[in-house]
């Protein structure tokens, strides 16, 4: 995965290095994750994860702005469920690792008090791995886009706030079945769904900012496929399940 994330990370900083007076920020910061999946005995995985992201804004104050913005984040969190096989109660921990790549167009207007509007169109691509113990563990590879708007400071210091919704348009769920008993290893696709986001940040001068965020997916249950184990034939699927993640960060732009 370790070559897949600078891959990544360097073909949208290629990509977006290239458009004219670009500003560079980077960032570090701390994410409380909440997993929950519709089952029972439920599943829940909640916890602290660490982030590091950097971030290609096009420096114009009107009309159509081209983003970059990459993330990786890390972390074990406390796990609560149950055996797959058996239904016995289970508390541990999943280790996540998870890289995000988006890409944002704006379309930028002034207005009054030194701000100014930004209409937000995204597409991302979210990949993360849950691994749950030595032997179990689960890939995400995630589409989606995002659209909002946000309202921001132009002369620093001083505020930016803005909210919007995400929708995923490919979803693919990687559970390497074969390695935990079963047969074969089917596809799984999480149902798209509506969520939400939300940001408030504020700037304190021309290179240091300090930005709360709201991050978040909706799936609906996926399809159900026909697997055999040890313990004879049956029906796999992922449930319904819903991601959200409250963040802090410090971002420091570099002029």
């Amino acid at each position: 995965m370790a070559k897949g994330i600078l891959v990544s990370m360097a073909l949208g900083v290629a990509l977006f290095s290239r458009t004219a007076a670009a500003d560079l920020s980077l960032s570090v910061g701390v994410e409380y994750l909440d997993w929950e999946e519709d089952t029972n005995p439920s599943v829940t995985e909640k916890g602290p994860l660490l982030a590091a992201g950097i971030i290609f804004d096009q420096n114009k104050t009107e009309g159509l702005v081209f983003s970059y913005r990459g993330k990786l984040y890390f972390g074990d969190v406390d796990y609560e469920g149950a055996g797959l096989f058996t239904g016995t109660p289970i508390s541990s921990t999943t280790s996540y690792t998870g890289l995000v790549n988006e890409g944002q167009a704006r379309w930028r207007k002034p207005i009054k008090g030194n701000y100014h509007t930004d209409l937000v169109f995204g597409l991302g691509w979210d990949f993360w791995t849950r691994e749950l113990s030595s032997i179990q563990k689960e890939d995400f590879n995630i589409v989606y886009l995002r659209l909002g708007g946000e309202v921001a400071i132009n002369s620093i210091p001083g505020w930016v706030v803005g909210a919007g919704i995400k929708y995923p348009v490919y979803t693919h769920e990687d559970a390497h079945l074969t390695d935990i008993g079963f047969d074969s290893n089917p596809t799984l696709k999480p149902g798209p769904d509506l969520s939400g986001y939300a940001q408030i940040g504020y700037w304190f001068n021309d290179t240091l900012g300090l930005i709360g965020y709201f991050e978040s997916y909706r799936f609906k249950k996926s399809n159900e496929e026909m697997v055999n184990s040890i313990f004879g034939p049956g029906v796999v699927f992922q449930p319904a399940s819903t991601m959200s993640i409250f963040g802090l960060k410090l971002e420091y732009r570099i002029k």
